[in-house]
């Protein structure tokens, strides 16, 4: 029974132990190619060998290239510090502007870039904190650092590369046309009038989709310049796609006014939309032809005009993506893809970079004040800390399994030197004594109950240990040195919990205000070029409004309302700057002065976007022109009152509205 629960377990395992076994390979073959090489500070090499490891071959060439770059532009600015001054209070100086101006930057950038300015940051601390305390051997260090990260990479990547799977081509193409076909479908019911529950739940899972796509991107580029050229055809189809949902949410409105007597034709319609979805499914991409939608569109056209004219820039646009995926196929005529301008928070990295030199400063001031000798150890590990943790969205929780994990590291790297290796001891015993504890962290590393804090109990029993150094520093200095670094862990925790805390909902709010001042933008701008600038830029905030709010709560209906919301005043804002009419020039003024308040309240700002949306839709479609169907005026008449009596509810109780 013994023997048939241990073969049971190990069956379920072998892949989880795979990995740990070409993990802890890695490690210990670039530590061992770093001894022989004669590196100072070894151990960084087994440290980066397990870095750099990931699931895709993409992600582990990018990420290996902005590590060694960030290295490199950090170790020369730690040298740099350290041939300008040899003062603590000075060093602690440029050290806080160095990690700000890093963290900063590393909040405005994506992707793996974010990581090479955070690398680029710590990187300076750590060089110039071991340059400070072994001055003769400072530029031994920087070439050391250097060296190891690029013996870790080689390593690394010479014992995985071969067993890790790369990454589909077409898998986020075939994503995003998954979500195209699921939006067609979601028209057709629109257009046939489903219930609106149905319909606002296929919305938000499209529009959900669409968002975590977006916000994967980075992953499916990294490591692969062919794909990177077909970035462009992504973010159109993105974009596109968003333009139409957009068209949609004004179409509906059109088509409640009609509620009361649903036309004929709209079933009609939504037959013919429903067989598209068939075909393109049945068919495939590959095959797809936009030339045979040419009768759906043209129905489509006198209804719905709007959203007609979207639909079938979806369509032309994911039919040309498809033929030029593939180098093989011959090129198309691209038609003007809508510019991609990504979202940055400047508040949030301003916030960041002041949170990152506060904590520097700070950690610095104790040193100077004191002359603690493992100080420099702190401020390495905070720096470490409030750099790569910046960016997460809740850091402070975190961080507290990230202290879990390097207290685990840290007791058994002492253990080890003091108990099991006390005085000096051959690398070879050293490397055996490491074996255990590696492969132990990989397999946790793996799992969920301990993955958050795995990697970091790997990295700072190597950091603390130091194998690959064979003489080590008096017991009680080696101890106080555990200690200095979940210090600085301590020091980062208490930055991010009180001095700027940050959290999901903070981010949100931060968006949400980003957002407002992209409509203020657009209602007082008199320049096309900025007008146009601040839409763009604000659909992608748009679609990182729901990747937070999902964060935050599974259901994200107030998100895509305030968010849709959003795109609708845009875009009546822009019809309305056209209109030079007093009452339009009042409007904008009162719009404005709304938006105004609502920044200083983000609470208040998703009920708001939805108010002003319908107002401004109102402005923009006359009654009489939605009307425009073969309806009695009696029921024009109804539905007018209808819609004012809705919008003075509005405004009068300050409710969560609804688009409607």
């Amino acid at each position: 029974m013994r023997y048939g629960a241990i073969r049971k377990v190990l069956r379920r395992e072998w892949p989880t132990l795979l990995l740990a076994l070409r993990a802890t390979l890695a490690a210990l073959l670039a530590l061992a190619v770093a001894v022989a090489l004669g590196l100072e500070c070894p151990y960084w090499a087994a440290m980066t060998a397990l870095i750099v490891i990931q699931p895709t071959r993409g992600l582990l060439l990018e990420k290996s290239y902005f590590r060694l770059v960030g290295t490199a532009f950090g170790a020369g600015a730690g040298l740099l510090i350290l041939l300008v001054t040899r003062s603590p209070l000075m060093i602690t100086l440029l050290l806080s502007i160095w990690l700000a101006g890093c963290v900063g930057v590393g909040n405005l950038l994506h992707g793996l870039r974010s990581y090479g300015a955070m690398v680029a940051g710590c990187t300076c601390a750590v060089v110039a904190m071991a340059g400070y305390n072994n001055p003769p051997h400072l530029h031994d260090l920087v070439f050391g650092r250097i060296a190891g990260i690029i013996v870790g990479i080689i390593v690394s990547t010479t014992v995985t590369l071969y067993f890790t799977q790369p990454r589909s081509k077409r898998e986020v193409l075939e994503r995003v046309s998954q979500t195209i076909i699921n939006s067609l479908e979601w028209t057709a019911h629109l257009v046939r009038g489903s219930e609106r529950i149905e319909l606002n739940l296929l919305r938000n899972t499209i529009l959900a989709e669409l968002a975590d796509i977006e916000n994967s991107l980075d992953a499916y580029w990294a490591g692969s310049l062919d794909l990177k050229k077909r970035k462009q055809l992504v973010n159109s189809l993105i974009i596109s796609l968003l333009s139409h949902i957009e068209a949609a949410t004004l179409a509906e409105k059109q088509l409640q006014l009609q509620s009361h007597s649903i036309a004929s034709w709209r079933g009609l319609l939504a037959d013919k939309l429903e067989l598209t979805v068939d075909c393109l499914q049945e068919r495939g991409l590959s095959n797809f032809d936009p030339s045979g939608l040419s009768g759906v569109m043209a129905e489509l056209s006198s209804h719905l005009p709007l959203l007609a004219t979207s639909l079938d820039d979806v369509m032309t646009t994911l039919h040309v993506t498809v033929v030029q995926w593939d180098a093989t196929m011959p090129a198309l005529e691209r038609p003007a893809a809508m510019p991609y301008i990504r979202h940055r928070d400047w508040q949030e990295a301003g916030r960041a970079a002041l949170r990152a030199a506060c904590a520097m400063a700070g950690v610095g001031l104790v040193w100077y004040l004191t002359g603690w000798d493992e100080s420099p150890l702190m401020i390495i590990a905070a720096s470490i800390m409030v750099s790569f943790f910046s960016t997460h969205d809740r850091p402070a929780v975190m961080l507290g399994h990230v202290f879990c994990g390097a207290l685990f590291g840290v007791t058994t790297a002492l253990i080890t030197r003091l108990l099991v290796l006390p005085g000096d001891s051959s690398i070879l015993l050293q490397l055996l004594v490491c074996i255990p504890v590696l492969l132990a962290g990989s397999v946790a590393l793996h799992h969920r109950p301990t993955a958050r804090g795995a990697m970091d109990a790997m990295l700072f029993f190597l950091f603390v240990m130091q194998p690959g150094v064979s003489a080590v520093p008096p017991p009680a200095t080696y101890v106080m040195g555990g200690f200095a670094c979940l210090g600085g862990i301590g020091v980062a925790i208490l930055s991010f919990r009180f001095l700027l805390p940050v959290d999901p909902e903070r981010r949100l709010n931060s968006l949400l205000v980003v957002i407002v001042r992209d409509l203020l933008a657009i209602a007082r701008s008199d320049s096309a070029h900025n007008f146009e600038k601040s839409r763009y830029r604000m659909q992608h905030r748009v679609l990182r409004l729901l990747t937070n709010a999902r964060k935050i709560d599974a259901d994200i209906s107030s998100a895509v309302e305030g968010g849709l919301a959003a795109l609708v005043i845009g875009g009546s804002l822009q019809q309305l700057r056209d209109n030079k009419s007093n009452g339009t020039m009042n409007l904008l003024l009162e719009t404005s002065r709304q938006l105004s308040v609502a920044t200083q309240r983000p609470g208040t700002i998703l009920p708001l976007l939805e108010s002003l949306a319908f107002r401004l839709w109102q402005a923009t479609e006359p009654i009489s022109e939605v009307c425009r169907f073969p309806v009695e005026s009696e029921a024009c008449t109804r539905q007018r009152e209808k819609l004012l009596l809705i919008e003075s509810w509005h405004v009068g109780t300050g409710k969560h509205a609804c688009l409607i």
